[in-house]
């Protein structure tokens, strides 16, 4: 690991640390429920799906004209899928977790998903662990930016897919913590044990993050994009 990883690395686990100490810190002392908990995380799903746009149309910058195209029309049908992936993953936190707490209406697709945000940044503790999220995740997008500068190209189907693995997996595992809290009625240690569980993945995510693959050649990746004319004859 060169110098320059090496300090990657620990900006991100400093970051990492900050975020869950600022959520740990809002369930303890400010009274945070296990739905406040897991509406953070779901809300720092939406910022790791605006950076990965940015990657997506870097990595196509780096083609040139035609990748750019490419990238454009990738991300903005990524825009839509992921966003109403999102979205409905959303409207589930607040349905399962939500409603005690937010009351009122919460019909429609985005009236729930409006009220949820608006809750979590109605003070400014709420807004710390909202910046202390970006900014982990901005940290892991510039390292991934500064270690894939060498590459020819990058793989624009393998990043428009990259981030939904992350969600499944640790959605549901936090899902069904947040049901195992609720039967043991225990929110104060249910949501630290969520937050412990976050921060790990968290920790294994940014070892992880500065692996790059090996330069793809850049002729087949312009065929990917452009055509298979080449490959039919």
């Amino acid at each position: 690991m060169t110098d320059k990883a090496a300090a990657w690395r620990w900006v991100d686990l400093a970051l990492a640390c900050a975020a869950a100490a600022t959520v740990a810190y809002g369930v303890l002392v400010l009274g945070w429920s296990v739905f406040v908990v897991i509406a953070l995380f779901w809300l720092e799903n939406v910022v790791i799906g605006i950076f990965n746009v940015a990657r997506m149309l870097i990595s196509g910058a780096r083609l040139g004209g035609a990748g750019l195209i490419a990238a454009l029309a990738l991300s903005a049908f990524f825009t839509v899928h992921y966003g109403m992936f999102t979205a409905v993953h959303g409207v589930f936190v607040v349905m399962l977790f939500g409603q005690p707490e937010l009351g009122g209406d919460l019909s429609g697709l985005f009236g729930p998903l409006t009220r949820m945000i608006d809750y979590l940044l109605a003070d400014r503790d709420g807004w710390f662990s909202a910046v202390g999220i970006t900014l982990l995740q901005a940290a892991v997008f510039f390292r991934w930016m500064v270690a894939s500068r060498a590459q020819s190209a990058a793989a624009l189907p393998a990043l428009m897919f990259a981030p939904y693995g992350r969600i499944v997996i640790l959605h549901v595992t936090v899902i069904a913590s947040g049901f195992l809290v609720d039967m043991l009625n225990m929110p104060i240690l249910g949501a630290i044990l969520l937050v412990a569980l976050k921060w790990v993945f968290d920790i294994v995510s940014v070892n992880s993050s500065g692996s790059v693959a090996a330069p793809a050649k850049h002729a087949p990746v312009r065929r990917f994009i452009i055509s298979r004319e080449e490959d039919a004859s």
